[in-house]
């Protein structure tokens, strides 16, 4: 978070601290867990009779399920409450007579002035500060688009009726920045396998914004015959304008709507957190929500809804199904009575708020509209997962299913391919003495930056170690190399460089949060976190990683590459801790898959397919 603070004594001295060193690892914890506790109470406040589920529905169904990840996603609120931990951090530590804040961001200076407030203590800032983003364009983007979309000329495809599965896939995923390999082999080998048992019985829909398609590995089942274009159906080609009355008649009342959203005492009230009024940020977050998500909501739905009626599917497939796409595919399928799937697509992070559900979000609500609208089957990568979403996410244990991971198969069959003699000459090439150890960092530099001094200094004070830091596919190694200047013993690998070989030739994993590290609890090379607490503290706790701060970097890698004990006790707790939660890699992941979504074509899931056990 940008800025800082200036506490001015009593006797007129000062002391500057900058947001980002106030908000220890702890308190950023601290941060997440609380601005999802008062999104997620946002949804009971009452306005007259009816709670705020209850009160804005579409066709019947609550517009809280777009409201949520709006405000998670947008983190405004995440980032008033930053302010206010840090500046509670600030004045613990220095007791100050006022405060000056040096911030330009609005919602910052907002949470401040209401921090001042509540604690009775002078706020004061200094420079400009930006004007507050406004959403008059994006509103209106999002009708224009819609009408637009639909006189854009593009080719008529054909489109597949009475298929058996309808997998909606986004036609953005696949941008500049994004992790298109991972995409790859995660994709692929699902649509592979169901084209394998049903051949064309599949419908692709493209959903989201348009982009060029580009030719890759996982495409080749949806590329027609002696065509270089994919079979993926525009959603736009299956509904029509007219399809979007309903839609479009949310957007003529969005305003109506931003008031109505932030009327009454009870959601005023509901803006307190610790005691400090947020209602400017609130309020405004809520507004834009009313005249943004909502009515792209509705469009969704309207799109996916004439979609499933124009391709009277068996069954519904999405990669999503917890995002804004996601559950507008869903709503629509369970009002049609179409049964639906959704397949895990990364780690789910513990603070992500599309997750966290409680019992009451998953049960109907008052008026009797659908509880939280999950798929009927959600395929997932192990019991890990399985156990988190019937846990925070309090879905029906019947409605997951443990598949395992088609990237984690893809991977794994990389690295065993290696041989030992490439594996050798992989370590020559980087420099690792014969008794030396590698070591492979997998994060992103966004994240772990603040880490990486630390991490470099113990690196370099071991020379008979090698440190290869293999970029993200979403950045640059700029940041990095910026970093690793003149330090002989670590190297920065681009965006590009191969994973597999890296990991195969390692001995060791260096993360923050990376899915990578749990990659190798099945592939038998133990993980460093750095950086805690994270999305890894649970893996960490249960001992099947290790831990370490900035002070104990150095000594963590000693134990995990030179101490032999501690490094044997490490991976047994690892292959103990994969085994327990079915972290493997059996080459079936996208063969369960296809047998769990088509047992759900039969109604009754009676095709008979193979378990993880």
């Amino acid at each position: 978070m940008r800025g800082a603070v200036t506490c001015i004594g009593a006797g007129g001295h000062d002391h500057r601290t900058s947001f980002d060193s106030l908000l220890t690892a702890d308190r950023r914890e601290a941060v997440r867990q609380t601005a999802g506790d008062w999104i997620k109470r946002l949804r009971l406040v009452r306005y007259g009779d009816e709670t705020m589920r209850e009160r804005f529905r579409y066709r019947g169904d609550s517009l809280w399920w777009f409201t949520e990840i709006y405000l998670h996603k947008m983190r405004r609120l995440e980032t008033a409450i930053a302010t206010i931990a840090a500046l509670d951090a600030a004045i613990t530590a220095d007791a100050p007579a006022r405060l000056v804040v040096q911030a330009s961001d609005p919602v910052v200076r907002e949470a401040a002035a209401a921090f001042g407030a509540a604690r009775r203590l002078p706020v004061d800032f200094d420079g400009a500060a930006d004007r507050a983003p406004s959403r008059w364009w994006t509103s209106r983007l999002v009708k224009w688009s819609a009408s637009l979309s639909r006189v854009r000329s593009r080719p008529q495809l054909a489109v597949p009726r009475g298929a058996r599965v309808a997998a909606f896939v986004h036609t953005a995923f696949w941008r500049a920045g994004r992790d298109d390999e991972a995409a790859e082999r995660y994709v692929g080998p699902i649509l592979d396998a169901l084209r394998a048992r049903i051949g064309d019985a599949i419908a692709y829909v493209g959903v989201g914004p348009r982009r060029n398609f580009r030719a890759r590995r996982w495409w080749d089942p949806v590329v027609a015959a002696g065509s270089d274009r994919p079979r993926v159906v525009p959603v736009e080609q299956l509904a029509s304008r007219a399809a979007l009355r309903d839609a479009f008649a949310l957007w003529d009342r969005r305003d109506a709507l931003a008031r109505e959203i932030t009327a009454g005492a009870a959601i005023r009230e509901a803006a307190v957190v610790d005691g400090c009024d947020l209602w400017p940020v609130l309020a405004r977050e809520l507004e834009d929500a009313a005249r943004v998500q909502w009515p792209w909501s509705a469009r969704a739905m309207d799109e996916a809804g004439a979609a499933i009626d124009v391709l009277g599917p068996d069954v519904v497939l999405t990669y999503a199904e917890a995002g804004g796409w996601g559950r507008a595919i869903v709503l629509e399928a369970r009002r049609r009575g179409v049964p639906s799937a959704g397949a895990q697509h990364g780690f789910i992070y513990r603070h992500w708020l599309n997750y966290r559900h409680e019992p009451d979000e998953i049960a109907p609500d008052a008026t009797g509209a659908g509880g939280f609208p999950h798929p009927t089957k959600t395929l997932v990568f192990d019991r890990y997962a399985a156990a988190d979403l019937e846990r925070r996410g309090h879905l029906p244990a019947a409605s997951i299913e443990v598949t395992g991971s088609p990237t984690l198969d893809a991977l794994a069959a990389q690295v065993r391919a290696q041989s030992t003699d490439d594996r050798a000459e992989l370590r020559r090439t980087l420099g690792v003495p014969v008794d030396g150890a590698l070591a492979v960092v997998a994060a992103k530099f966004s994240e772990i930056r603040d880490e990486l001094p630390s991490l470099f200094a113990a690196v370099v004070a071991r020379p008979s170690l090698r440190l290869v830091v293999k970029t993200h596919p979403a950045e640059t190694p700029d940041g990095y190399r910026a970093l690793a200047a003149g330090l002989s013993n670590i190297a920065v690998a681009g965006a590009d460089a191969d994973l597999a070989r890296l990991i195969g030739s390692a001995d060791a994993i260096v993360t923050m949060n990376s899915t990578v590290a749990i990659d190798g609890l099945v592939l038998g090379v133990p993980a460093l976190v750095v950086g805690l607490p994270n999305n890894l503290t649970p893996f960490v706790d249960a001992g099947a990683m290790r831990g370490a701060d900035r002070d104990s970097v150095g000594e963590a890698l000693d134990a995990l590459l030179y101490d032999r004990q501690a490094r044997a006790a490490q991976m047994a707790a690892a292959a103990r801790f994969a085994s327990q939660f079915a972290m493997q890699a059996d080459g079936r992941a996208a063969a369960r898959a296809a047998e769990a979504i088509l047992a759900l074509t039969a109604g009754d899931g009676s095709p008979a397919r193979s378990e993880i056990s």
